[in-house]
């Protein structure tokens, strides 16, 4: 694989996100946001920050590695393995959210594969730095256990679809789970506040980027779906929502 020297001379760099800095990552985390000053600087100053290029793997399913995620750019996916052998998407990841830390915490390395989804900026927080903290924070140790209950309700509701589903209710609950994150309100609809092309939600379903263009042009003929320049507005959520 290039190095990063190498594609910004070769003129990549429209595609290269600009790499954000270490404390701008961390600070950026809502998990994260009950450490001290001095926690977070120290984190900061033992982490490392990694670039991933689109479809890259971060890490594969039962791997073990001395780190978790948080993403500064981009977006990440995880991926589980179906009894067919097929990868299904299950979480999507996107600035400031964290990925990995509960196999950190409880040392059962990686169930998932983690996959850069585009062109990702991501902090490497090492493991054994961050539970000498993690350890000593009642309220980080609070924080954990909502999110980690929200995020596997929503991850088993994902699996299921992302399996069993037609390709039309993959495709709109990648959107919704977008929505959730990244979504503004604008009128009746919802504008996702994050740059997606149709590979990208072609990648995130697993399915062909023709087929991503078909479901979602015959959308917005439907007055459903709104799109520009790399930004989708859900115009009808609730009749799209009939899909799922």
């Amino acid at each position: 694989m290039r190095d990063v020297v190498t594609r910004i001379v070769e003129g990549d760099m429209a595609d290269f996100p600009d790499k954000p800095t270490k404390l701008q990552v961390l600070r950026a985390s809502t998990l994260l946001n009950s450490l001290t000053s001095d926690e977070t600087e120290h984190l900061a100053a033992t982490s490392h920050l990694a670039y991933a290029e689109r479809g890259e793997a971060i890490w594969l399913n039962g791997s073990e590695v001395d780190f978790f995620g948080i993403v500064g750019i981009g977006f990440v996916k995880m991926l589980r393995s179906t009894a067919t052998g097929h990868d299904v998407t299950t979480e999507l990841m996107g600035p400031g959210q964290v990925f990995g830390l509960l196999g950190a915490i409880d040392g059962t390395g990686c169930p998932q594969t983690a996959q850069a989804v585009c062109n990702t900026w991501y902090l490497k927080v090492n493991n054994r730095e961050f539970l000498s903290i993690y350890r000593e924070n009642t309220v980080l140790k609070e924080h954990l256990v909502r999110r980690t209950s929200h995020r596997l309700r929503n991850s088993f509701a994902m699996l299921a679809r992302m399996s069993t589903g037609r390709v039309e209710q993959r495709i709109a609950a990648i959107l919704f789970m977008l929505a959730d994150s990244y979504g503004a309100e604008d009128g009746d609809g919802i504008t996702l506040e994050v740059p997606l092309t149709r590979q990208d939600i072609a990648e995130m379903t697993g399915t062909t980027v023709e087929t991503a263009i078909r479901v979602m042009s015959a959308w917005q003929k439907k007055g459903w779906l709104a799109t520009s320049h790399k930004q989708i507005t859900l115009v009808k959520p609730k009749d799209l929502s009939g899909i799922l």
